[in-house]
């Protein structure tokens, strides 16, 4: 069954609101008078005088029910409809706090990017004086003799995989991305401030050591506590971006598409989406960068593989991911190309100047419209 939309739920509550106050007025205009009490507080109460009283109580009850609707009514024409999970701390709207904790990451305030990358059309080729690194996505079961049971990833919303306890805080969550995202570790305050940023430090270091205690007892000798620093020992915990690192390191320059492809393979949309972690702007920022230049470079090694369809497609998934990135635009007008599509190519760059226009003041580079130009030429 489909959830009434806002403004079904607005519209609704309109609705009760004017029931409610003509509810309001009418009562107020038939209001029962009131029982004139005769003789002393010991005396019998006459029939006529219980009727009274026993009415007046039931319309005292009655203008407060309509009033109560009435505020709600108008709560929800204001702030719209509350849910539980919106009443908890540290939990946003639309998702249901046992979810929450089984999916390890939060809803998005914004649109969700969906990330899709179609196989190669031919299978990539490492260079013959080297070997392929080995690509687990993430949920994967690790190799015999990995002792890496624990998985960690932050290449889209947040997952955790193979701990030893389940974990209930939305804060060691928390704690963990912010690990995960920084190899070297960080210290007590560096964490707590993380978490909590300028909060009472009274009230923020006993949640703290009460999500260090769940760590340690969820990830086990994994969680590394040592010269008042925290950190995760990576032999044991496999984070998909130390994956990436690896395999971006290993593809420098263009020269092993297979690790490209692999690495491009471990990404499953926004880094930390649907996450609200205050520190995490700046790592999430670096990381989109990272997912666009890569983005562009398979795009690229699949055009010149003669994956013309493949490139296009990578091309748009950057484009959604960031409107302003030319290259990606570049290469999409590239890929129409190879595919013929003449119109394409001459709407496609319509749409990139006026957007460059209307966010940035700005014309499509020199080299954008050289080869814009040639492109049209060549068709």
């Amino acid at each position: 069954m489909r959830r009434p939309t806002g403004v079904v739920w607005r519209i609704w509550a309109t609705v009760r609101a004017g029931l409610a106050l003509v509810c309001v007025v009418g009562l107020w205009l038939i209001h029962p008078g009131w029982p004139h009490l005769s003789g002393s507080l010991t005396s019998p109460l006459t029939t006529d005088e219980v009727e009274r009283i026993v009415l007046g109580i039931a319309w005292l009850l009655g203008v407060c029910l309509a009033l109560a609707v009435v505020i709600g009514a108008i709560r929800i024409l204001i702030r719209g409809p509350i849910s539980l999970a919106a009443t908890l701390p540290g939990v946003l709207p639309g998702r249901a706090p046992a979810e929450l904790m089984r999916t390890a990451s939060r809803p998005a305030a914004h649109g969700r990017y969906t990330l899709t990358i179609p196989a190669p059309l031919t299978e990539a080729r490492a260079p013959e004086d080297s070997a392929p690194p080995p690509i687990l996505p993430f949920g994967t079961e690790a190799p015999a003799g990995d002792p890496r049971e624990i998985s960690i990833a932050v290449l889209g919303p947040l997952a955790i995989d193979g701990l030893a306890r389940r974990i209930r805080r939305a804060a060691t969550y928390e704690l963990l991305a912010y690990l995960a995202l920084h190899p070297k570790g960080a210290s007590r305050d560096e964490l707590i401030e993380a978490v909590w940023p300028a909060q009472d430090p009274k009230r923020t270091r006993p949640r703290f050591w009460q999500s260090v205690t769940e760590a340690r007892k969820a990830l086990g000798d994994a969680w590394i506590h040592e010269s008042e620093r925290y950190h995760l020992d990576r032999s044991k915990v496999r984070v998909d971006l130390d994956d990436l690192d690896r395999l971006l390191t290993t593809g420098r320059g263009d020269a092993d598409p297979v690790a490209l492809e692999g690495a491009l393979t471990l990404w499953r949309g926004e880094p930390l989406e649907g996450s609200d972690y205050l520190w995490a702007d700046g790592e999430i920022r670096t990381l989109r960068a990272v997912l666009l230049d890569l983005l562009e470079r398979v795009g690229r090694l699949r055009l010149g593989g003669d994956d013309a369809r493949g490139a296009l497609h990578l091309a748009e998934q950057a484009i959604a991911l960031d409107g302003l990135h030319e290259p990606s635009w570049l290469l999409a007008l590239q890929a129409e190309h190879a595919l013929g599509l003449r119109e394409s190519i001459t709407r496609r760059y319509a749409e990139l100047a006026c957007s460059l226009d209307e966010q940035l003041g700005l014309a499509p580079a020199r080299e954008t419209r050289l080869i814009y130009r040639q492109l049209l030429g060549q068709s």
